[in-house]
């Protein structure tokens, strides 16, 4: 068994780019790959997933030379890896526009569409809502939902996919009230063409959380705007009985709308909720305490004199258990407003770039890349408080987008 592999994409670009048809053609048997772990790379030349049976090892991770394929011809950017989701060992993502793929690395070390579902309208991933997905079902959205100008509120789709024919479910929509008002930007003047975006979606309790924030241009281009944090809650999963939760202290629900979460439920069933002021982009935390609909207005978690989310282009907050989440490069103690890590100085100064990082067994995997420039991946264990240094990764890389659990 080799202990790293590139995954190639050779017959990837041809097949997702064929008709848009429900069920492609399958060989009855397929060999999956037998390697545990994947990591998502980017370099100068291209984009690639390297595979590795154990995070741990101490061995290099390289997509040098000629043992894989250059993916920047199929990907529409570098940065798409934010618009991709592996579940139970498969990758999920959009590639044109409407087409949703589902794709599985097979043992000769090639990635193949296993399925697909053609949307009739316009797609690309979003959300993923991880407290709904199931064994079978992974429960979605899309990046945009459509404007109704009629009822002043965005119909933001919620998608139930059977993963097993890759066919939907149900759809259930959310309608998400827009702004009665026109913003004005700091000249006074209107924004030009103001949209939502959904940042996140928690359901808790028979209610559904959304996270939200308002962007349009200022004649420059697009900006977020309305530095306050806005939160659509509704019955679940009947849709009724919205109601708008507005709190100005910490700015806008952080994030965007692609696949990385910045909601968690604590061990309490509290939802705690990261926001971003506008301009120097300084962070805090507030919290919808469990069995409550308003924001708590005892609690707000000022992360301003912290380099939260430093060097990255978007982190996903991981829920360590135990009280402990992870808002990177920090652990944190949400409830009691306390930082107690940094795996920077843990580490001995290596700044994390994952995007997407790994829990496994309670323990956090995240790559970090030090001064000299050397890439690792870490391991870092709540319970002990310490790190582990892993597989190395090589330097010629640019970014980690995903590091994933394949079987």
């Amino acid at each position: 068994m080799k202990q790293n592999r590139i995954l190639a994409y050779c017959a990837l670009a041809v097949s997702l780019l064929a008709s848009c048809k429900d069920s492609p053609d399958i060989p009855e048997t397929t060999e999956k790959i037998s390697t545990e772990y994947s990591v998502w790379v980017t370099s100068t030349t291209g984009s690639y997933i390297l595979t590795t049976d154990d995070l741990m090892k101490n061995t290099l991770l390289t997509p040098a030379g000629n043992k894989g394929i250059d993916i920047s011809g199929y990907l529409p950017g570098d940065w798409y890896g934010v618009y991709a989701y592996n579940y139970q060992g498969k990758f999920y993502l959009s590639n044109d526009g409407t087409r949703f793929s589902q794709l599985e690395i097979q043992d000769n070390a090639t990635m193949k569409e296993t399925n697909n579902y053609a949307f009739p309208s316009a797609f690309y991933l979003g959300k993923v809502l991880n407290e709904l997905n199931s064994k079978d079902e992974l429960v979605i959205t899309k990046t945009a939902g459509t404007y109704n100008a009629a009822k002043n509120v965005l119909e933001q789709p919620i998608y139930f996919m059977n993963v097993n024919n890759l066919t939907l479910n149900k759809t259930l929509t959310v309608d998400i009230p827009f702004l009665d008002y026109k913003p004005l930007t700091p000249d006074n003047k209107p924004y030009i063409a103001p949209y939502m975006v959904p940042t996140s979606f928690t359901v808790r309790s028979g209610k559904m959380f959304v996270g939200h924030k308002y962007r349009g241009s200022d004649g420059t281009g697009n900006k977020d705007i309305l530095d306050s944090t806005f939160v659509y809650v509704c019955d679940y999963p009947s849709m009724a009985n919205g109601k708008l939760l507005k709190d100005a202290r910490g700015g806008i629900v952080a994030g965007h709308w692609e696949v990385n979460n910045t909601t968690f439920l604590d061990d309490n069933n509290d939802l705690y909720i990261l926001t971003k002021k506008i301009g120097p982009s300084t962070y805090g935390l507030v919290r919808i305490k469990a069995g409550e609909t308003e924001i708590d207005k005892d609690y707000f978690f000022d992360l301003k004199d912290y380099n939260v989310f430093k060097n990255t282009s978007a982190s996903t907050i991981q829920k360590l258990g135990n009280g402990k989440a992870y808002i990177s490069p920090y652990v944190v103690d949400p409830a009691n407003k306390k930082i107690t890590a940094d795996l920077r100085i843990l580490t001995g100064g290596a700044e994390p770039k994952t995007t997407m990082n790994l829990i496994e067994n309670g323990k956090l995997y995240d790559a970090f890349k030090t001064d000299a420039s050397k890439w690792y991946i870490y391991e870092y264990d709540p319970a002990t408080n310490a790190v582990k240094r892993g597989a190395e990764i090589d330097g010629g890389i640019t970014h980690v987008y995903h590091i994933n659990k394949l079987k």
